[in-house]
């Protein structure tokens, strides 16, 4: 499931940046300052992602003891030698001295932040001009792909399937995992639907209801063939080989045939045809959580190796222990994010709002009270939806409040 959720991250990722720069664009008439576009970015993210590296590079050593301990002072060692590969966003490229290894995410993110103006600026632009680059990038994305599918003979990922029935690995975690270039398809199928939620923003969609059941019927189809589709394939007895073109064409193109999927529920959602499923991804709940994320995002992972680094007894696996763990170390890791971003996160983006800001805005010393500019418009059914909102006008990509689809400017 994991992997479903980093290609959602993608295409919801490239559907903001579609969507903010899209407005940023209208409003300046096509004027962009690609510097501070960066530069917003980088110091959203950042900071309080510093601050983490920094204290597994440093103070981490010293917060325990045990018989595995010695696995948290490798770890400390790898990040206080790899540490500018994350904050140069290039990890991803790179095996040894892994640090924050589930930062490979941002890297990826970052780089296709990098070369989003493209997508976005040509869609802006023209429409049949963009329509042709995003769909040659998909293209191409796809390709490469199939290529290294083809040449590197990957294995299909199935949980437990034995490896040795499989043929030989090449590097699959550089050049496939981990590479923004075959990681692109989600993301640009991400921006082609920001652009699309910005050129119907202020028009009803009028869809009959038999083409919105029939895309809920394909939707989850294609959704359910990813995800259940190599069920067939988890007895390597039955199955001691799994045939080229299923191999290759699953593994190469599952990525973009999820963000598909997944796409028409955000738009369904956003235009009023959600209906329960809006409901409970609107659900108002999932927003103070949401906030808390990014921070959750880059602790979780670190907190949990460290927890069971400490233990000086066996472990017994029992269904309750099991429960008790997770939500204990969810708790646990949710307030650490609380405490992380009131201190750290919360400061830093105030100081780069008031960097970022006009002047005039600066110097105005009334509060005023802002309205959320909500992406969607109101069904032609009068279902008014808010699962989308901003509540500020300001232009980076912000955070993604995950699990939920609810996300704020503010944030990531």
């Amino acid at each position: 499931m994991q992997r479903y959720l980093s290609i959602l991250f993608f295409m919801l990722s490239g559907m903001l940046v579609a969507y903010l720069l899209l407005r940023e664009l209208d409003r300046s008439k096509g004027k962009l300052n690609v510097l501070n576009f960066y530069l917003h970015r980088y110091l959203r993210l950042t900071p309080v992602y510093a601050i983490i590296l920094g204290f597994l590079a440093t103070l981490v050593v010293y917060t325990g003891t045990g018989p595995r301990w010695s696995t948290v002072t490798v770890y400390n060692y790898n990040c206080r030698v790899s540490w500018w590969k994350n904050l140069l966003y290039i990890n991803g490229y790179f095996t040894d001295n892994l640090c924050m290894g589930e930062t490979w995410y941002l890297a990826c993110d970052m780089q296709l932040f990098l070369l989003s103006p493209i997508f976005v600026y040509s869609l802006w632009y023209s429409r049949k001009l963009g329509l042709i680059v995003n769909f040659s990038g998909i293209l191409i994305s796809l390709i490469a792909g199939i290529v290294l599918w083809t040449v590197q003979r990957y294995p299909m990922q199935v949980a437990g399937r034995d490896p040795t029935h499989d043929p030989p690995v090449g590097d699959y975690t550089i050049n496939y995992y981990n590479d923004a270039g075959v990681r692109a398809p989600p993301y640009i199928w991400g921006i082609l639907l920001g652009y699309v939620l910005h050129v119907t923003k202020n028009k009803p969609v009028e869809l009959k209801k038999y083409v919105v059941a029939i895309l809920w019927a394909v939707s989850f189809a294609i959704g359910l063939a990813v995800i259940y589709g190599l069920v067939p394939y988890l007895d390597a007895q039955a199955v001691p080989h799994i045939n080229d073109f299923v191999r290759v064409s699953y593994g190469s193109l599952n990525r973009l045939a999820w963000a598909m999927a997944v796409s028409w529920v955000v738009f369904a959602c956003v235009k009023g045809y959600g209906g329960i499923v809006n409901s409970i991804l609107s659900w108002k709940a999932f927003g103070p959580l949401g906030r808390l994320t990014y921070c959750a995002y880059l602790i979780h992972l670190n907190f949990i190796g460290f927890y069971y680094s400490r233990g000086k007894e066996k472990i017994y696996y029992t269904t309750l222990n099991h429960i008790v763990e997770y939500f204990g170390i969810l708790l646990f890791v949710f307030l650490l994010a609380f405490f992380v971003s009131v201190t750290v996160e919360a400061p830093f983006l105030n100081l780069e709002k008031l960097i970022f800001s006009p002047s005039s805005k600066r110097s105005n010393d009334k509060v005023k009270q802002v309205e959320p500019i909500t992406i969607a418009a109101a069904s032609t059914q009068g279902i008014s939806n808010d699962t989308f909102t901003m509540e500020d006008g300001s232009l980076g990509l912000e955070r993604l409040n995950l699990p939920t689809i609810q996300i704020t400017s503010h944030k990531f």
